[in-house]
């Protein structure tokens, strides 16, 4: 029978250092029906040679492999085409320790991700692939086309698709062991996986077997100079009176208490917020500031703010065991059955500074606590209403970290029967699968708000609560009831399903002078459901630590028809060799959104041998997934440079300071503290949810290019290939929330829709803070960005440069991306706003944020028979802060050595170092975490790993 299969890495030229490319050429033989034909990603139709028109990128295992990491994203996340997203080192924001892959920065939404072809269950209500579910010992090939598939795959595809290919053809046992930690010994990782393969059945079955370990140790922030001081909070565990701008304290008694301490008249002012020593005193910042030296706390006598990030993870750690089974078995020519099972279970967990009560979350206090200070107590007696209640924000260190450790439970089941339909050579493939992804999740370090309040409430300070009561002023030790009244451990569940049904045939049609035209369609079926039940405490929002939720439970589907159609126009004509024009149209009819289509023309002119242009264009579809459309409101913390009330920020010092001066005052800054007024937090509190109004995204995708493997006679240049390939995505009604950062920006820089922007927050009428962003999923206006991305390809033997092919043989490869433009609009008829070149803007996503101009890897190896050594540079642009155009961020080069020696036929080992001149990572303002970009840059340093495999 005719055997179609889903071929990711037939090249013109494999390079062991890195991807290979995608410029195979056209197969020939004498015994065409030997000749297997081929499905390339992005196309339906199973061809007699390698041609793709759309931009494809090839990585093998063997590029996996010398990245020394346990986890697949580590490699994709390198390559230009990719701007990282969730991976290792998010620790906040985060994803529980999945890793989501995002092509072109677009979001992690947009990018397919299919394993032989076809879909992989998701693990978030937006649709989001986990690809840490991936078996990633029996990768043959992973296969990444840029610009929209929608047309060939349906909705998600907008930015590409990422295509993992499996050897399910792997024949022997083979063990593979592998080791690695960082020059500092933390951070270790470990890896042992064992897969088996062979035909059964009389050679008309064949099964392949994997079984995989993995282990990722954590690393925190204090581990690391440049990360140890970061995520500055005027929340400390001394607790803080804050100064209501309504009812202050006199500026004579603020003086009189700090003149006892020895300080001047007005050297605090009667506006400011003040902390508690655990002697009773007070202090304001750096002022009579007598608590810990400690790394958390070193912060304090600077600027008031205490150091979080030093307790926070810098890498995830991860426990994960994985196991994939895969067979088929050819019955006759028209019938081969086979099937596959995909299960994957992990562990991993975040850590973040002990529960911080500020702001919407903080308390009141009546001025009866029996705890308070005579220091405070002496200020607070001086207001013009010296019994009101005032407020207290405290940070709960004795309740604990903050630690939510999630277990991971993913399968995939999937099988179905394919064969020959006995008309022309057409065959047939029905598919169906079925997977469910589980997340068990454990908070601990919550806050019961209610419980502290009682206490704080209570006559004797909670005394006749739990042991000894609750005296907030100080860093002050809690007994063990007391801890035991307030602590909460919350348990949230989540659970993703998908059902999917195809039927795909594909075929010859006819015959024109140029060639056969073939042809596809099918039709499929998919349904997905997402659950996710929170803790009750999260329900009501009696919580301080983690943020508040709201159940889901929500289902969609869609039915689907296409068809495409490869036509060969013109053959073997001067400066026309070939030309061929592909074609597809989708419709889908989904139960949310109703009926939309997706169509794509597109083709490839091989001029001369050697010489072939693609291109093309697609309209791409994507409907609002679960999440997007019917997520509740809930509790979020997006991070912000700051507020533009402070006084000192940029918008109160510009050329528009006093409008501004006057729109704070107007939306709830008292008027009392507005010129003392400042906000020393990075995050910002912000409802965010879903809208069941929502419509399809729809992107016009465009790209051109050329492969070009040129037939030089001498050996120098024989195997010599470059590829440059122009790419053009545009969005249009894309579905995202607006940044917090944009928000506030363009409520106070006098925008034309200012007063949209202002309408989106509301102010504390008492601290002049905002209370709540509300930032809902909208359908915006527009996300676009055009590139180059380019390839080239060299290698040869030591003979073509007049030594001796015994002495081995060079490679090189280069593959890279120039960034033409990356442009963001959040409501039509606003201006673009231009992303190129920055890093830190928020507006897609909370993590992929790096936008450099260029960004390449380039490696070059030195192979002698068994032996094989590379080194391999991977570069990042120079970029600007995007919320402070003056703060540039330097280019970042990395060095990396890697080496391969094969034994003998069984066994070979491998090894390497990463980061080989421990590049530190830069510094910016608006920082992901850790005072950087921990997705962009390399956080751990240089590290080392060893690796041995066998097969027998």
């Amino acid at each position: 029978m005719a055997r179609n299969t889903y071929l990711l890495g037939a090249s013109a030229l494999v390079i062991a250092m890195t991807t290979a490319p995608v410029l195979a050429q056209a197969q020939t033989t004498d015994d065409t029906s030997a000749v297997e034909e081929v499905v390339v990603t992005g196309s339906r139709i199973a061809r007699r040679d390698y041609v793709s028109n759309s931009p494809i990128m090839t990585m093998g295992q063997d590029a996996i492999e010398k990245t020394g990491s346990v986890t697949v994203d580590t490699l994709l996340n390198q390559m230009p085409q990719f701007v990282p997203a969730v991976s290792a080192t998010s620790n906040n924001p985060s994803n529980g320790g999945q890793a989501n892959i995002d092509l072109r920065g677009l979001g992690t939404q947009r990018t397919m991700v299919l394993i032989d072809g076809h879909r992989v269950v998701p693990s978030n209500s937006d649709g989001t692939v986990d690809v840490n579910i991936i078996p990633s010992a029996l990768i043959q090939n992973i296969e990444v086309i840029s610009g929209g598939a929608s047309a060939t795959y349906g909705s998600d595809a907008l930015s590409g698709v990422v295509n993992f290919k499996l050897n399910k053809n792997f024949t022997g046992l083979q063990m593979d062991a592998q080791y690695g930690v960082t020059e500092q010994g933390d951070g270790k990782e470990s890896s042992l996986s064992l897969t088996a393969g062979g035909k059964y059945a009389e050679d008309k079955g064949h099964a392949v077997f994997s079984v995989s370990y993995s282990q990722r140790g954590e690393v925190y922030n204090a581990a690391r100079d440049f990360a140890k001081i970061s995520g500055a909070s005027s929340t400390t565990p001394y607790g803080r009176y804050d100064a209501t701008g309504t009812n202050l304290p006199t500026q004579a008694a603020v003086d009189a208490v700090f003149a006892k301490y020895g300080y001047a008249a007005g050297t605090v002012k009667a506006a400011s917020n003040l902390g508690f020593n655990n002697d009773g005193t007070l202090f304001y910042n750096g002022v009579n500031y007598t608590g810990s030296d400690a790394i958390d706390y070193s912060t304090i006598p600077v600027d008031g703010t205490y150091n979080t990030g030093a307790l926070n993870l810098l890498q995830l750690p991860l426990t994960r065991y994985s196991a994939y089974a895969a067979t088929e078995y050819e019955i006759n020519e028209h019938a081969e059955v086979y099937g596959s099972f995909n299960f994957t279970h992990y562990d991993s967990r975040t850590i973040l500074a002990p529960s911080p009560a500020a702001s919407s979350t903080g308390f009141t206090v009546p001025v009866t606590n029996p705890f308070i200070p005579d220091d405070l107590s002496t200020i607070l007696a001086s207001r013009a209403d010296p019994t009101a209640d005032f407020l207290l924000r405290k940070r709960f260190t004795d309740v604990g970290a903050r630690i939510s450790e999630t277990t991971f439970n993913v399968f995939q089941l999937a099988g179905g029967v394919r064969g020959a339909t006995g008309f022309k050579d057409w065959t047939y493939d029905l598919y169906a699968s079925f997977g469910r992804s589980e997340q068990n999740e454990t908070q601990s370090g919550n806050v019961s708000h209610s419980a502290v309040q009682t206490l704080l409430n209570a006559a004797d300070g909670g005394a006749s609560i739990c042991d000894g009561g609750y005296d907030p002023f100080g860093n002050n030790a809690l007994t063990d009831s007391c801890r035991s009244y307030i602590s909460r451990t919350t348990k949230n569940w989540t659970a993703a399903e998908q059902r999917m049904v195809e039927l795909n045939f594909q075929g010859g049609l006819f015959n024109l002078p140029a060639g056969e035209v073939r042809g596809a369609w099918g039709a499929d079926y998919k349904f997905d459901s997402f659950q996710y039940v929170p803790d009750s405490l999260l329900s009501t929002g009696d919580v301080v630590g983690f943020n508040a939720a709201d159940a889901i439970n929500a289902s969609s589907d869609v039915y689907e028809l296409y068809g495409e159609i490869l036509v060969p126009v013109l053959k073997d004509l001067p400066f026309v060799k070939s030309l061929n024009l592909d074609a597809g149209y989708r419709m889908s009819d989904y139960e949310t959104i109703g009926t939309v289509g997706a169509y794509k023309v597109d083709g490839d002119w091989e001029i001369v041998d050697g010489f072939r242009v693609r291109g093309g264009y697609q309209r791409a579809v994507r409907a609002p997934s679960i999440g997007e459309l019917y997520s509740p409101q809930n509790q979020d913390y997006p991070s912000i440079s700051g507020d533009p009330c402070a006084y000192n920020s940029s918008y109160r010092t510009g050329a528009n300071a006093a409008t501004v001066r006057a729109l704070c005052l107007s939306q709830g800054v008292p008027t009392a503290i507005i010129d003392s007024y400042t906000y020393a937090n990075s995050q910002v509190n912000a409802l965010t949810g879903g809208n069941p109004d929502l419509k399809e995204e729809t992107a016009d995708t465009y790209n051109v290019g050329f492969v070009w493997t040129p037939r030089f006679e001498n050996p120098l240049f024989e195997r010599l290939s470059l590829s440059i390939d122009y790419y053009s995505i545009d969005i249009k009604d894309a579905i995202g929330t607006i940044d917090a950062a944009t928000v506030l920006d363009k409520c106070y820089n006098g925008d034309a829709n200012s007063a949209y922007y202002c309408s989106l927050f509301s102010r504390n009428s008492s601290t002049g803070e905002i209370d709540t962003l509300t930032l809902t999923k909208l359908n915006l206006a527009r996300y676009k960005t055009t590139g180059v991305d380019f390839q080239a390809d060299w290698a040869f033997g030591l003979g073509a440069v007049g030594l001796d092919d015994k002495y081995g043989s060079l490679k090189f490869n280069v593959v890279g991306n120039y960034l033409d433009s990356f442009k963001v609009q959040s409501l039509a008829g606003e201006e673009f706003q231009e992303l190129k070149g920055t890093i830190g803007n928020t507006s897609i996503s909370s993590v992929a944020v790096s936008h450099p101009e260029w960004k390449f890897a380039a490696s070059a190896s030195w192979a002698l028979g068994p032996v094989d050594l590379g080194v391999r540079w991977r570069h990042i642009g120079e970029m600007v802060d995007a919320a402070d155009a003056s703060e540039k961020i330097d280019a970042v080069d990395y060095l990396d050595l890697n080496g391969n020696w094969q034994i003998n036929d069984t066994y070979a080992i491998r090894g390497g170092v990463t980061n080989l001149t421990d590049k530190q990572p830069p510094y910016f303002t608006s920082n992901v975490q850790a005072n950087t970009d921990p997705s962009t840059y390399d956080v751990l340093g240089r590290r080392f790993y060893v690796a041995i495999k066998a097969k027998f």
